[in-house]
């Protein structure tokens, strides 16, 4: 990954509450990005299994209507898809990692016909490995090896390499917890859809950004110096902070939540 060089380990946030609950307090603006799957909610085998509940409900409907705050739910996730399993209707929503920012947004023409290219011929040399699945979002796909044993996940990388190698620039390979997702170059990820965002809003802005995956470290790139938060297991990372698991991003928000009153 290209960001290796900046990569290290990050400071347990609750244990840096203090400096945090300080920029929070002293913040003109703030812009919440959270993602979703690992993040805010729990990883589960099939994403058709998450939905956010009503408690998560009503603490993000407090957080997008405070003056003070726009929060944005950004995911890998079809927009309407990640809108309809969090439902909070004041809150923005980016789509297909921050690319999608309104629904019905579509690759390029040649862009889509390498995409089912590729899908066509992943699903035929895929076929009868265990485990591995394709979903379809439309404009990309994600292959999903979630507990698929050690064997077929090594044969269906090497697959899913070869088959891309000679379609790179035009497509590449995103890879995240148990999933390969391949995307067309048009998508540039989260880094470029925070940026695009932050020149909307009043300035300054503090930024936090909560993520668990691969594809939130370049959102933690761009962000240096703002509050970084990588969800899972410590690692090294681009992200200044780290919690646990979903549990304590509920906990962080509601914090959040009761510093800005």
């Amino acid at each position: 990954m290209p960001l290796s060089g900046n990569l290290k380990a990050a400071t347990y946030l609750f244990d840096s509450w203090e400096e945090v609950r300080e920029r929070i307090r002293a913040a003109r603006h703030l812009a919440v990005f959270l993602d979703f799957d690992g993040s805010l909610v729990p990883l589960r085998a099939r994403p058709n299994q998450v939905w956010l509940d009503e408690s998560g409900q009503r603490l993000l409907c407090r957080l997008a209507e405070h003056p003070r705050v726009t929060l944005v739910l950004i995911s890998g996730r079809r927009r309407a898809d990640l809108r309809k399993r969090v439902n909070v209707p004041a809150a923005r929503y980016l789509g297909l990692h921050g690319w999608e920012h309104r629904d019905g947004h579509s690759a390029r023409p040649g862009s889509r016909r390498l995409m089912r290219v590729a899908r066509r011929m992943l699903a035929e040399r895929l076929r009868g490995l265990p485990g591995i699945w394709i979903e379809d979002k439309g404009p990309i796909f994600v292959v999903h090896y979630r507990g698929t044993a050690a064997l077929a996940t090594r044969r269906a990388r090497r697959i899913v390499r070869e088959t891309l190698e000679w379609l790179e620039p035009d497509l590449r390979v995103l890879a995240g917890r148990k999933v390969w997702e391949v995307v067309p170059q048009e998508i540039k990820g989260k880094g470029a859809a925070v940026s695009r965002l932050l020149e909307e809003l009043p300035q300054p802005t503090l930024s936090i950004f909560v993520g668990d995956d691969v594809s939130d470290e370049k959102a933690f790139a761009v962000l240096r110096g703002e509050v970084t938060v990588r969800v899972g297991r410590p690692r090294r990372t681009g992200a200044h902070f780290r919690l646990r698991n979903p549990l304590e991003v509920r906990a962080f928000l509601e914090r959040l939540q009761a510093e800005l009153g």
